[in-house]
Order: C-alpha cells, then sequence, then structure tokens
C-alpha cells in the first residue's frame, strides 16, 4: 500500500500538471449538465426517450456521489463511466486507500482530463467518518410542483358549434407535483402526479383528480437481501437488446458512449405512463452474484378492436403519447393488461461480468399486427419471452461488450462491441447489431437507426482524436440495412449516416466547435407513374456553436446552423442562428435569455435546438418556415432550501394565419408559453 508521504508528493504533481482543474462552482456544474442533456437530445432530436437518464443526471447533481463510498452499481448512475472505469477505481480505493481529490483520478487508469473534468462535478471525496456514517439516519425530502401553459388557446379546447362540448374537456394548464423521500443507502419513497393539458381534472374519465399517479417503496439492505421496491420501478439490463426501458443509446457527438451500463431493477421516478413497471421486484446477492426477480402487472394504452366475423376482441396497437383528452385516446386509456415475471442473474469480476435474463409478458387480449406486407413479420398472440446472454469484459486498453436475445418466435438479436483506447491521444469504438425481422422485444433499446430492436443490421465505428492541443475530433460512420421491408419503404434498403464534429478550445474563456453530418436512407414514394417505389433521402446538417465566458457572471453563446434535404423531386434548405445571454447578477439568481432566427423552406429542413428549461425538464422545438423565437429562463434561490424557476417565450411564423393542424391549431402567427416550477428541500 502507498505510504502517506509518497501518496502526497503524488498528488502535489497532479495538482500540478492538472492546473485546468478548479474548485467547482454551481455555474461549471450547470454547464457540465447542459452539455450532457444536450448531448442526449441530439442523439435522437424527434423522438426522446430519456426521462429516466434525465432524472439520474440531475439527481447526483444535487446529491453528489461519494466516491470513497459509492459501490459500482451507485457508480453506474453517473452514467459517465464505463465498467473498466468503474472497476478501476473500486481496486484503487482497496489497493491505495480512499481518494483526497478530483486529481487523484488522474492517477487511475482510463482517466483522461477530460473525463476527470465531465465528472467532477457530480462526486464528492468525503473520508467515511462517524459524520459520514450519520448521513444514512438523516432524511432528506425533496418537493416539486410545476405548471405550464399556453396560449392563445388551440382549435381543440372550442366547441366545434352550438350545443357540443370541446375535443378537449380539460383546461388548457398543465400541472405536476413530485414529492420523495430518502435516507440515503436505506430506505427511498417516491410519488408523482401529473396532468397534461387538456385531460379532465376531478370529472368525467378523471373523477379522482389527475390523469396519472406514479409511486414506490424502495428498502436497501446490506446483506443478502439488497433490496426490495414495491410499487413503480424500471428494468434496464446488458446493452438493451432484450430490457432497457427508460433510456435510448443513440448516434451522437460522443462516439464512444456505445456501451451501457444497465443498472438492473430501480425504482420509477417520471412522467412515461407506459413504459414502467408496477408490482414488486427484489435483488438478492452474495459476494460477486446478484439476482433480480419481478413481477408487474399494470394496464397499458392501447388500441382495442373487434373482429366482424367473431366478436372477439384484439389489440393492434400500444400507444404510448401518455395523452387521455379526446374519446379516442379515453377510450384506449389503460385498456390493455400487460403482466411480466422474470428474473435476472449477474456474476461480477474485477475484469468479467456476465449476466442472464429470462422475461415472460402476457397480454389480456391477443394482438393482430395486421395484413400490411411490413408486419408480417411483427408480433402477433397473447404472450412473449426473452431469453438474453450479456457480458463486458475490461482489459487495460481494450473493452469488449455483447448482449444477446431469443424471443419467443425462435429469431435473436444480438450486438457486439468493443471501445479500445489505442493511445492517450486515438480511441476507437465499434458496434455492430444483428436484430431478426422476427425478433420481438417490447422494451428493448439499443443503438441502432430505427426503434424497436429488430429488423436491423449495422456497423458503428467511432473515433476519437487528440491531433493537437486543446483540440478533440470526433467522428463516426454508421453502416446499415433492413432485411425487410419497413413502413416507409417498398423493399429491403440500406442507409449509411456519417458524422465529424471538432471542438476546440481557444483560451479558458473561449471555446467553439464544428460538427457536419449527412445521412442516406431509402424512403419509398409514387413518384409520376404512380406506381411506388424507393428513393434515397438525404440529409444535410452542418452547425458552428461558440460559446464566450465575458466574466464570472456573463455568458454568450451564438449557433449557426444548416440543414439541407434532397429526396426525389423535393429540394429543401433550412438556416437557423440564436443568441444567448447568460447572466447571474447575484449568487442567488441566474438567467439565460436567446433571441432565435429561422428560415426554412419547409417542414422536411426543419431544425431542432436545445433550450434550457425548468428543473427536470428540458425543451427542444422544431424550427420550420420563416419566423423567430425568445426566451426569458430564471431561476431564483430566495433561500437555501428554495429554488423557484420561471420561462417565458414567443415563437412567431412571420405571415402566418394559422398555426399546426387538427384540434392543436391556434390562430394567428404567434405562441406564447409560461412555465413555472418551486422545488422544496427540507
Amino acid at each position: 500500500m502507498m505510504n502517506s508521504r509518497t501518496k502526497y508528493l503524488l498528488l502535489l504533481l497532479m495538482i500540478f500538471y492538472y492546473q485546468s482543474f478548479s474548485q467547482i462552482t454551481e455555474e461549471e456544474k450547470e454547464k457540465q449538465m447542459e452539455q450532457v442533456i444536450e448531448a442526449i437530445a441530439e442523439s435522437d432530436e424527434s423522438d426522446i426517450d430519456n426521462s429516466v437518464l434525465l432524472d439520474d443526471i440531475t439527481k447526483v447533481a444535487e446529491q453528489q456521489i461519494n466516491i470513497n463510498m459509492a459501490s459500482a452499481d451507485e457508480l453506474e448512475q453517473l452514467n459517465m463511466l464505463d465498467f473498466r472505469q468503474i472497476q478501476n477505481i473500486i481496486a484503487y480505493r482497496k489497493q491505495n486507500g480512499y481518494l483526497v481529490s478530483n486529481y487523484e483520478l488522474a492517477a487511475i487508469e482510463g482517466f483522461t482530463p477530460e473525463i476527470i473534468a465531465s465528472i467532477t462535478p457530480f462526486i464528492t471525496f468525503t473520508v467515511p467518518s462517524d459524520s459520514v456514517a450519520n448521513m444514512h439516519k438523516k432524511v432528506f425530502h425533496r418537493a416539486m410542483f410545476r405548471v405550464r401553459s399556453s396560449f392563445p388557446e388551440a382549435k381543440g379546447y372550442s366547441s366545434a358549434s352550438e350545443g357540443k362540448s370541446a375535443v378537449y374537456p380539460g383546461s388548457p394548464i398543465s400541472l405536476y407535483s413530485r414529492y420523495h423521500l430518502e435516507i440515503p443507502g436505506k430506505f427511498e419513497f417516491g410519488f408523482i402526479t401529473d396532468q397534461d393539458a387538456g385531460e379532465e381534472f376531478f370529472k368525467g374519465s378523471n373523477k379522482i383528480g389527475f390523469d396519472y399517479y406514479s409511486g414506490f417503496v424502495s428498502w436497501k439492505g446490506r446483506g443478502l437481501l439488497r433490496q426490495v421496491t414495491v410499487g413503480d420501478f424500471l428494468l434496464r439490463f446488458g446493452q438493451g437488446v432484450n430490457f432497457s426501458a427508460g433510456s435510448a443509446l443513440g448516434k451522437s457527438g460522443n462516439v464512444l458512449g456505445i456501451m451501457k451500463s444497465g443498472q438492473g431493477v430501480r425504482p420509477y421516478t417520471s412522467t412515461d405512463e407506459n413504459r414502467f413497471f408496477r408490482g414488486i421486484s427484489t435483488t438478492l446477492g452474495s459476494g460477486p452474484f446478484k439476482m433480480m426477480l419481478f413481477y408487474s402487472n399494470k394496464q397499458r394504452d392501447a388500441n382495442i378492436s373487434i373482429d366482424s366475423k367473431t366478436g372477439e376482441r384484439y389489440f393492434t396497437s400500444l400507444q404510448t403519447s401518455g395523452y387521455h383528452r379526446t374519446s379516442s385516446e379515453i377510450e384506449d386509456e389503460k385498456s390493455l393488461n400487460e403482466q411480466i415475471a422474470g428474473g435476472y442473474g449477474e456474476l461480477r469480476s474485477k475484469r468479467f461480468r456476465v449476466g442472464a435474463l429470462f422475461v415472460y409478458q402476457q397480454f389480456g387480449l391477443p394482438m393482430s399486427a395486421g395484413a400490411s406486407p411490413y408486419k408480417a413479420k411483427s408480433f402477433s398472440g397473447g404472450s412473449n419471452y426473452n431469453f438474453g446472454l450479456d457480458y463486458q469484459f475490461a482489459l487495460p486498453d481494450i473493452q469488449l461488450f455483447g448482449d444477446f436475445g431469443l424471443s419467443k418466435s425462435g429469431n435473436p438479436g444480438g450486438i457486439q462491441g468493443m471501445v479500445w483506447h489505442a493511445h492517450p491521444q486515438i480511441s476507437w469504438s465499434v458496434y455492430f447489431r444483428y436484430f431478426d425481422a422476427g425478433f420481438h422485444s417490447f422494451y428493448g433499446s439499443s443503438l441502432s437507426e430505427s426503434s424497436g430492436n429488430r429488423n436491423e443490421t449495422g456497423l458503428y465505428t467511432g473515433v476519437l482524436l487528440y491531433p493537437l492541443p486543446k483540440v478533440k475530433v470526433s467522428c463516426y460512420v454508421d453502416i446499415y440495412h433492413f432485411p425487410w421491408l419497413t413502413y416507409s419503404t417498398m423493399s429491403p434498403g440500406s442507409g449509411s449516416d456519417y458524422m465529424t464534429q471538432i471542438d476546440v478550445a481557444l483560451s479558458r474563456k473561449l471555446s467553439l466547435y464544428f460538427k457536419a453530418k449527412y445521412e442516406s436512407k431509402p424512403q419509398k414514394v409514387s413518384g409520376n407513374t404512380g406506381v411506388a417505389a424507393d428513393y434515397d433521402e438525404m440529409t444535410t446538417k452542418l452547425r458552428i456553436h461558440t460559446q464566450y465566458t465575458l466574466s464570472e457572471k456573463i455568458t454568450l453563446r451564438s449557433r449557426l446552423e444548416y440543414a439541407g434535404y434532397s429526396f426525389y423531386d423535393v429540394h429543401e434548405n433550412g438556416f437557423l442562428f440564436f443568441q444567448d445571454f447568460v447572466y447571474s447578477p447575484i449568487r442567488k439568481l441566474k438567467m439565460w435569455l436567446r433571441y432565435a432566427w429561422f428560415n426554412t423552406d419547409g417542414y422536411n429542413s426543419r431544425i431542432y435546438t436545445y433550450e434550457n428549461d425548468l428543473l427536470y425538464s428540458f425543451s427542444i422545438p422544431e424550427f420550420h418556415g420563416k419566423g423567430s423565437r425568445i426566451y426569458l429562463n430564471l431561476k431564483w434561490l430566495p433561500a437555501s432550501r428554495i429554488t423557484a424557476y420561471l420561462k417565458a417565450g414567443c415563437t412567431i411564423h412571420d405571415g402566418a394565419l394559422l398555426w399546426g393542424s387538427g384540434n392543436d391549431v391556434t390562430p394567428g402567427n404567434k405562441r406564447f408559453e409560461l412555465r413555472g416550477l418551486l422545488y422544496l428541500r427540507f
């Protein structure tokens, strides 16, 4: 074991070498959170399914993880460390004792200055003592109340004619509340209520108040029985081939971030009203082995039909929007029973981890996918099951990982990946996936072009380079093939996706990055002959983004983005520019102000942009047509245990008389939104 003098000499050398690390302030923590959240958003701009990941990031930012006491499971909640890095931290603690600061992380294999900087806002280095032990006796309470609305009111809130009720019978105001109690390492209790705009409140279909209620009670132990959760929970195993509800792994500027951490069973704390489990789960463990058992029984939203000949009921699809406003949405609400039971066993060592999964899924009604040719290999029937086997193997510079599954249909799906840190300045990732068109996994979520872990073969490779000091180059190439026809194609087809991002830190105050992305994939169109055929749909995106810290109180951010679209005889171009002004006049007040201008030829050249939002929320509006947007986001701490947020925004579509479609149409060319949140800690 390293003696005290040698340890502190090493620490002084690391402090001298890593001068770029400074004391973590609230500003730096928020900056790092914004970068992580925007990376999540960019992985799948149009279909964000990462509310749970956002919860994890927000929680560890507020309640930092003590790196000297955290278990492997707790370190996985950072969502920034891979299996090798987590095992190396644990091994370092055993060999050298407790870490005293973030500078010491540089002595651990696999921790670059960039990785250390990214996790530093979310960790502490408290040395265990009586005061730390007393933390397990403290009770932490957190309560949150959020309200949102927009105006003018959409068409759905007005009666179509005299004597008829509105399509949306509820208020245009959405309400959300959340309470969480925790005794760290021992006990958790959570409760959530949520009411979407347009849904009835204490009447009609929601006579008991809110449209959505969620809650859980979770107990944690140190012996054989490690955890029991009753209520709502999540299941996330392996690399997401079979089960990984609550987080989607997508392609982004983090080209090495292709490996999931699993995390097993955990309490559910989000507002997705369908992709979670309700029942009981338990975790048993002894030494390097643990076993998770679970049972869920809940009602899901689904589209129910009746066979005209036999009169038998069946469902054609599962609904995931969570909206229960219109009569058809209310009819689908909680119309299908779903039961899930299974177990997952895991064996873990310093360099190797292997897990095995079995899950049985039973629906209250059989599913009929329909007669469309592209649905010929889709799931049908009333039950499904999945077998899974996954592993991770960490060598000094290489990590291998894989996840393989087999569904009731007898068809397989799987992924195999590698991350190789070939040199301090060069890293490489490879990710191969194969999902048979007949492989069925209702809760699977792996890196892929399409959703659902089916009908796709692909090879992704990413490269991370540091060619010059303060310059980082990230690139990926993804080549994929659909072995069977899809909803948007007439035949099997192939596509490709390319991305390059160059980050430059010109100084401690000024940084910029340039990003270019090109994708080509097949889409069907009738064309001039009237006979449908597949053509390549091509999109090009270019972005340059700068950030300048003018002072401790003022930060300026600018972005210019281009989107190009070409498909058959349609060609579109789009541009967007925004300027952010981030100002903190006093320690307890911070504001984000943005002005954005956009001009696109149509919807196909739309541009998505991340916006700062309320706590536990993020916003990624899409812009198409011609217009502008301005928003102001305020964060105020009137007391040490109270935080208030307020966001107001206005979007203008030049020359528009109506905005939107169907029941969501609003008159005029302007839309305003107002939202607020009160967060209490006691």
